[in-house]
């Protein structure tokens, strides 16, 4: 860390029942409507609102305070996650991408860490996007201002979970670059809930740092609405209940711009529906997702699990090689179909559940997949392979994550994301497990879709989408390409560039994001930090 803290912005909300839910049909006019709630809608909502324009926000979860957070996982999947927590990509193989699905979208439910965007990652979006953010110095500083925003900070060593240290121990008994993530939860408690909603505000989502502010501003916010069309001017959808259940339907009149932030697989799916343009092109494609690939690692004679942060480790020694491992919490549903055993064998390595540690091989994945039309049906539909080039990643991670269990943790066994995969003692027996292990067996995981309606191909610099003049996607989807790292302060980044050209564009006049006196940034290795400067100002 650099210097001091940054003085705390309030972040209480301007009064009970700021959102709005509806009971029945409606009607509505603003300048700009906003379709989803989360990092990109949230700082656009923001940024256009305290430019002068009549913003109306709409959002298809609820407010959820933190109060009704319930600790049962499979609660909090249910009703806080994109279709139950079951929405998957058709491919080889099938994959689960998790989603937010509630006023913040999926701010309320990830680990809350928050890594800066690489400068060679930047560099690589610029060459894709045709220099969409070539003023690097605005860039980072903006970066700057949205951390000072959701109050960024190291996660403390008192703070790691269980899993967490023996996770740093072992790589640090091998000696590889490692380190505590940087997250934005500045009254973190160490309950390790943030995937089921923070019950202690310890987590700056965006519902808490961010949108409060867009409605002091006058940003209207409206809960319960799907979004089912989108055209030049307006968008229609239905009103839906925390039952379920419609109540009716909504026709929102947009004076000046169509705004879909509504993720990278919702923003596009929601534009192909609505035929604002055609299929087969760049919207939709370009998908990405950081499949992860968890090893998970059995100590005979060592209770790993201890309370903390949901996530607070990771090692970057083969960031080089598009690798990532991440400390995870290990969970009887993660746990049950790891193991290789069945009957009273696999109840006797359950019942210690807390022996086991576990870590996520994060691959910066280059196999692009795609989102397309699901003809106005509920769910979305991506088709996503993993490529050969992204399964030796794979394959590679997994072992360098096994030598970490075994070699630097001294682990009992491992067992592996493959199908069928027999558990291993030793590194030999796991690189005959994955030795040329077909695409069908491995078993992936994402939280991170991007880049599938991206700035340079499928829209212009200020997020119009190229054939739809007057819809613009500032999202997860405008990402040129994927960041490499858990994205959510590169998407709340660029969204704030994108929304601070269109406010311009608009007639808008952008205000300082940062309003809170000098700025701070947490040091992070190997990416630039504009300390102690000015508030960013108007590009």
């Amino acid at each position: 860390m650099s210097g001091p803290l940054p003085v705390v912005q309030a972040v209480a909300a301007p009064a009970a029942g700021w959102w709005g839910e509806r009971s029945a049909s409606f009607t509505e006019s603003a300048d700009v409507v906003i379709i989803g709630s989360g990092p990109g809608g949230a700082f656009a909502a923001l940024t256009l609102a305290e430019a002068g324009l009549d913003v109306l926000l709409v959002e298809e979860g609820f407010h959820h305070p933190n109060a009704t957070f319930s600790p049962d996982v499979s609660d909090s999947v249910e009703h806080l996650f994109q279709e139950g927590g079951l929405r998957t990509a058709v491919g080889r193989p099938p994959m689960p991408v998790a989603g937010g699905k509630a006023l913040g979208g999926s701010t309320v439910v990830n680990s809350a860490i928050s890594f800066r965007t690489p400068e060679a990652t930047l560099a690589e979006w610029n060459e894709r996007s045709d220099g969409a953010f070539a003023d690097t110095e605005h860039y980072y500083r903006t970066m700057d201002a949205v951390e000072a925003m959701v109050q960024v900070g190291p996660t403390p060593d008192r703070l790691l979970s269980g899993y967490d240290r023996v996770h740093k121990e072992a790589a640090n008994g091998l000696g590889w670059s490692n380190h505590n993530f940087r997250r934005n939860t500045p009254r973190c408690a160490g309950c390790g809930r943030c995937n089921n909603g923070c019950p202690v505000h310890g987590k700056a989502s965006v519902d808490v740092a961010v949108l409060p502010r867009a409605v002091r501003a006058g940003c209207r916010v409206i809960t319960g609405a799907s979004v089912r069309v989108v055209a030049s001017g307006k968008v229609e959808g239905v009103v839906v209940g925390r039952d379920r259940t419609e109540r009716g339907t909504f026709t929102i009149n947009a004076k000046k711009a169509v705004v879909l932030s509504a993720g990278a697989i919702a923003s596009p799916r929601i534009l192909l529906d609505s035929a604002a343009v055609p299929e087969g092109g760049e919207v939709g494609a370009g998908l990405l997702v950081h499949p992860v690939f968890s090893v998970m690692a059995y100590f005979r004679d060592l209770v790993v699990a201890a309370p903390g942060s949901s996530q607070g480790h990771y090692v970057d020694e083969f960031a080089a090689e598009r690798i990532i491992l991440e400390s995870n919490p290990t969970l009887p549903g993660a746990l049950f179909p790891a193991i290789p055993w069945w009957g009273k064998e696999a109840w006797e390595y359950l019942a210690r559940g807390s022996n086991w540690a576990s870590t996520g091989v994060m691959v910066r994945d280059e196999s692009p997949g795609r989102v397309v039309g699901n003809a106005g049906r509920p769910g979305a539909k991506i088709h996503y392979d993993i490529g050969e080039v992204d399964r030796q990643r794979a394959i590679l991670g997994m072992t360098h994550a096994a030598q970490m269990w075994l070699e630097g943790a001294k682990a009992t066994c491992v067992t592996l994301n493959v199908y069928g995969a027999p558990a291993c003692s030793t590194l030999d027996e796991v690189r005959a497990v994955l030795e040329d292990v077909p695409f069908g067996r491995l078993i992936g995981y994402s939280s991170h879709p991007q880049a599938s309606c991206s700035v340079g191909r499928a829209c212009r610099h200020d997020g119009e989408v190229i054939g739809a003049d007057g819809i613009y996607v500032i999202d997860a989807s405008s990402l040129p390409l994927n960041v490499g790292r858990n994205p959510q302060i590169s998407v709340m980044t660029v969204a704030r560039v994108l929304s601070e050209r269109l406010a311009t564009r608009l007639g808008g006049t952008v205000q300082p994001l940062w309003q809170g006196g000098a700025l701070w940034s947490v040091d992070q290795a190997g990416v630039p930090c504009g300390l102690n400067v000015a508030p960013v100002a108007t590009p």
